[in-house]
């Protein structure tokens, strides 16, 4: 009698105790941010918490206890709940995104994870799954995105406009101040002709005017061309490559161009044909200032799904994680320009380097 009392008193202790248990599951479950339910296995659904009913809009728990868990998901998508476990088996713990629906019809993207619900001995007791509502996340994503892309086309306009002023300036200057320049010049060398045959100390003065003003002119010219030559817009963008090159080894003769040119002149966007000239002329000079390079391998090629450029050297590189924590260093060498022109014009930048083995860099933007 006795060993049957302590047996029973054993009995009732292991049950409070597994009461507690369960209260506490409960409870942790019920404050839970997310929608959770458990089903047996055959899918009816034997559990949901408070989160469930506000995020599947069902008014109390009645409504949807007992029924299949694939209710929770549009019919076309889920049938049966070998669908749901299915989904079950997908997520593995782990989470995935699919669309589920609310008691009412309408749907929403949820992230889904899930576990087996087992014994003490491993046996499947049953299903457990949690539902996270995206909405406002993908409407917050989406907001983001349209709100870079509202950026980019912002920064895209004012390169733009920047580009049409400097286009502006440069033939102003061209046209109006060298033209001016010129003239001048003429009048002048006609005035010391005449005065020459005198062989008087002003003609001397005007002589060395007159090389004042060609130096002038020399000078408007460069300013002009570096603001935006006007090879770009009369001619294109490859004639513009091959006139960079020659002006770049007139001045650096030591180091040979190979040019490699595979694509037609009709086939490269007007939108990209100053950022094409902007990069190349950037890139020049790097290799000019820094790579101690003797030779330049440039590419402007056109496949089916995209138009690239590429400037490789061969000069003594740089360690990629040693000059990219510095800032500083980067926006000397204008990489961080060069890509954020790049991207701004749906592109992307790329750079491959390691010390002393050279530097390429490769700008590609999707075409067709």
């Amino acid at each position: 009698m006795h060993r049957h009392v302590s047996r029973v008193e054993g009995s009732e202790t292991e049950r409070k105790k597994m009461e507690e248990e369960l209260s506490i599951v409960y409870d942790a479950l019920n404050s839970s941010v997310s929608a959770v339910i458990i089903t047996n296995l055959e899918g009816q659904i034997k559990y949901i918490n408070s989160t469930f009913l506000k995020m599947f809009a069902y008014e109390e728990k009645m409504q949807i206890l007992g029924e299949n868990a694939a209710e929770l998901f549009p019919t076309e998508k889920v049938t049966k709940f070998a669908d749901v476990k299915a989904i079950i088996d997908k997520t593995k713990g782990e989470t995935e995104e699919f669309t589920a629906q609310r008691k009412d019809g309408t749907r929403f993207p949820a992230e889904v994870s899930s576990s087996n619900v087992t014994d003490d001995a491993g046996n499947i007791l049953g299903r457990m799954a949690s539902f996270i509502d995206l909405t406002e996340r993908n409407r917050a994503q989406k907001a983001v995105q349209e709100s870079k892309r509202q950026i980019r086309a912002l920064s895209s306009n004012l390169l733009e406009a920047e580009e049409k002023e400097r286009k502006r300036i440069a033939r102003d200057l061209h046209d109006i101040i060298g033209s001016s320049l010129t003239a001048i010049k003429y009048g002048m060398e006609k005035q010391i002709a005449e005065m020459s045959k005198n062989a008087t100390t002003e003609g001397t003065s005007l002589a060395q005017l007159v090389s004042m003003i060609k130096d002038t002119i020399k000078e408007t010219k460069r300013i002009s061309r570096s603001l935006r030559p006007s090879v770009l817009d009369d001619l294109g963008i490859l004639a513009t490559i091959s006139w960079s090159c020659r002006e770049f080894q007139k001045i650096y003769t030591a180091i040979r161009i190979e040019k490699l040119i595979e694509i037609e002149e009709s086939e490269v966007p007007e939108s990209l044909k100053t950022v094409i000239y902007k990069l190349l002329q950037e890139a020049l000079n790097n290799i000019a200032k820094h790579s101690r390079a003797n030779h330049i391998r440039l590419g402007l090629t056109k496949t089916e799904k995209i138009i690239a450029l590429s400037v490789e050297d061969n000069g003594r590189g740089f360690e990629p994680k040693v000059v990219f924590s510095d800032e500083s260093y980067i926006n000397g060498l204008g990489l961080a320009s060069m890509k954020e022109r790049t991207e701004l014009f749906g592109g992307s930048f790329e750079i491959f380097t390691s010390k002393g083995k050279g530097t390429t860099i490769r700008a590609s933007w999707p075409c067709g």
